[in-house]
C-alpha cells in the first residue's frame, strides 16, 4: 500500500512538474516574437541570378544573411547589389544593412546607401549617395524618399527623393527640392 501511495505521489508530482514547466516561447520573462525566430543564417553570401539567355543579370552579396521563420524576411548585413546590363557599365549598390522580402521582389537597403555606376567611353563614372533605398530587382527599379546627392566629374545634383529605372537606357527622376551644378565641356 505504501508503495502504491508513493507511486501515485510521484506520478502526481511528475504531472505537476510537467504542467508547470515554462513555455518555450517565453525567454527571460518576455514573450518571444515568432517573427524573430531565426530558422537559418549564411555568412559570406553571394547569390547570382542569370537571365533567360544564361547571361549574368545581377549579384547579391552580403557579409551575413539571417532568415526569419514567420515573416519570411531575410535580414542582410553589408549587402551589395551589382546589376549587370548588356553593353552597359555595371551598377554597384551597397549599404550597411538591408531586408529582402519573402518573395524576393523587394530589397530594402537601410541607412547610408552608395550607388556607383562605372561609366564608359562616352560618360564618366557617377556616384549617388542616399539612404533607405528600395530596390525591385525584377523590374530593375529603385526609389527613395530621402535626400539624394549625385556626383559625376565636376557636376552634381542634390534632391529630396528619387526614382531610378536601371534598365537600359536608364533614367532618374528627382522628386523635390532639386538643385544642380553642371560644367559644360
Amino acid at each position: 500500500m505504501r508503495t502504491g501511495l508513493l507511486l501515485a505521489l510521484l506520478a502526481l508530482l511528475g504531472v505537476i512538474l510537467w504542467a508547470s514547466r515554462p513555455d518555450p516561447a517565453i525567454v527571460g520573462g518576455e514573450t518571444a516574437d515568432r517573427e524573430q525566430i531565426q530558422d537559418y543564417f549564411v555568412f559570406q553570401l553571394e547569390l547570382r541570378q542569370f537571365d533567360e539567355q544564361g547571361k549574368l543579370n545581377h549579384v547579391l552579396q552580403a557579409q551575413q544573411l539571417r532568415h526569419y521563420l514567420e515573416s519570411g524576411i531575410t535580414r542582410l548585413q553589408q549587402p551589395e547589389y551589382v546589376l549587370y546590363a548588356d553593353k552597359q557599365p555595371n551598377l554597384h549598390i551597397r549599404a550597411a544593412k538591408g531586408e529582402l522580402s519573402q518573395d524576393q521582389s523587394l530589397l530594402q537597403l537601410q541607412g547610408k546607401t552608395i550607388i556607383d555606376w562605372e561609366g564608359d567611353d562616352t560618360r564618366p563614372p557617377m556616384r549617388i549617395l542616399t539612404s533607405d533605398l528600395n530596390i525591385q530587382p525584377q523590374r530593375e527599379y529603385a526609389e527613395t524618399a530621402a535626400a539624394v546627392t549625385v556626383t559625376s566629374a565636376e557636376n552634381w545634383i542634390e534632391s529630396v527623393g528619387m526614382q531610378a529605372w536601371m534598365k537600359a537606357p536608364g533614367r532618374i527622376r528627382f522628386l523635390a527640392q532639386t538643385r544642380a551644378h553642371y560644367v559644360a565641356q
